[in-house]
């Protein structure tokens, strides 16, 4: 044992160690929390034992620490540290393992009930309505506030079966309609924001892109007017280089920097800025544009389940509405997105800068639009069309 612990062999010094006697556990301890050997000492234990409860003790306070509740708490429960292990899933949020500690801890009703409403109140927090409606219901026994909550998450299937569930029907004409029709009122309320945004933003995005096309031909004439063509074949070859040699050392930088790519991107988007004019304009409303597309893209499901309710309760005109509504919001989107994310938006080798027919006005052209586009280009997926989900059927053909 020393001498492995001397070569700094701390594994093997720890199973050396076990094999001393129980006299010696708590320097067995020490080494297992000085080195982080919690594995390896529950292996060397027995489960059931004295020692291995004291271990995984250590161990699951270690997780807390580290921020893995989750994961103390499944130490804490297979040990026994039933309190403890409650603690770290009220922590993790895993609710399901949490009810199982107080099953365990014998909670009374009383106190379970209110263990449920608190965890309820954390996942209305982090919008889970239906997880903490299952814990108002079952566990709270309150199905009333239950079924509100379900309402307020939109979760109209299971607000439906459990107002059935206790024959409350009353509530349907005092909460569900009205709660429905608000619902159908705000997204038709959305749409109209969202085609308004979209349309305004397209067409800034188009008189935008004409001003930079103006700008780069006046620079290309400028330039072809006061050099000869040899001169600017030359000043293009020393650009290529130059750009040749910058790409060699971006390539190699990003593979360094590759681990803090995303937040590198996410501090590039937040320099980006809608004011017109701004050197960047084209790439926010780029980024303003694919937001758009995704979040109505992403109400697919909701409209869909929306229109069945509605349909439901024999409110079709309100359904027909909202349906027309967001097909027309749909089409504006599809039917713009080649207008916006042009071919020619992403720099691949099918467009390749020099050739057997380009010329040294082309090659510089090129490089000039490069030059144009370089700090833009963080982030390639701004000038990649959002990929919309064609599989999702949201229309009624009933409603047609």
């Amino acid at each position: 044992y020393s001498i492995d612990k001397y070569l700094k062999r701390y594994p093997k010094a720890l199973y050396h160690l076990s094999k001393c006697g129980s006299e010696h556990f708590p320097e067995f301890l020490n080494l297992v929390v000085d080195q982080n050997l919690y594995n390896e000492a529950l292996k060397l234990c027995l489960p059931g034992t004295q020692e291995y409860k004291t271990i995984s003790y250590a161990y699951g306070e270690y997780l807390i620490q580290k921020h893995l509740a989750g994961q103390a708490g499944l130490i804490f429960f297979r040990c026994g540290a039933f309190e403890k292990a409650l603690d770290a899933f009220l922590i993790s949020g895993n609710w399901q393992q949490a009810l199982c500690a107080a099953a365990e801890l014998c909670y009374t009703e009383d106190k379970l009930a209110s263990l449920a409403r608190s965890m309820a109140g954390r996942l209305t927090e982090k919008r889970k309505y239906v997880d903490a409606a299952v814990l108002l219901e079952q566990y709270a026994k309150d199905y009333e506030e239950a079924i509100l909550l379900l309402l307020e998450g939109t979760a109209w299937d299971e607000a439906l079966r459990i107002i059935y569930k206790y024959n409350r029907t009353d509530i349907l004409e005092t909460n569900f309609m009205p709660f429905l029709l608000e619902a159908q009122k705000n997204h038709l309320v959305f749409l109209e924001t969202q085609k308004a945004e979209f349309s305004h933003h397209r067409k800034r995005l188009s008189v935008v892109r004409e001003l930079k096309q103006q700008a780069q031909n006046e620079l290309l004439d400028h330039e072809a007017s006061n050099c000869p063509e040899s001169d600017l074949f030359s000043d293009t070859s020393s650009l290529v280089t130059a750009s040749d040699t910058s790409s060699k050392y971006t390539h190699s930088n990003s593979r360094i920097s590759a681990r803090s790519s995303k937040n590198r991107r996410k501090a590039e988007r937040k320099k980006h800025s809608l004011k017109e004019g701004s050197p960047l304009e084209d790439v926010a409303l780029l980024e303003a544009l694919g937001e758009i597309v995704r979040s109505i893209d992403n109400l697919k499901g909701e409209i869909h389940s929306i229109l069945r309710h509605l349909v439901l309760y024999s409110y079709d005109e309100q359904a027909q509405e909202l349906q027309q509504a967001f097909e027309d919001t749909l089409h504006l989107v599809e039917s713009s997105l080649l207008e916006i994310w042009r071919p020619d938006l992403q720099h691949t080798p099918a467009n390749p800068i020099l050739g057997p027919n380009s010329t040294a006005n082309s090659i510089s052209a090129a490089y000039t639009q490069q030059k144009v586009m370089a700090p833009l280009v963080q982030d390639p997926e701004i000038f990649i069309a959002p990929r919309l989900n064609k599989n999702t059927q949201w229309k009624l053909t009933l409603l047609q």
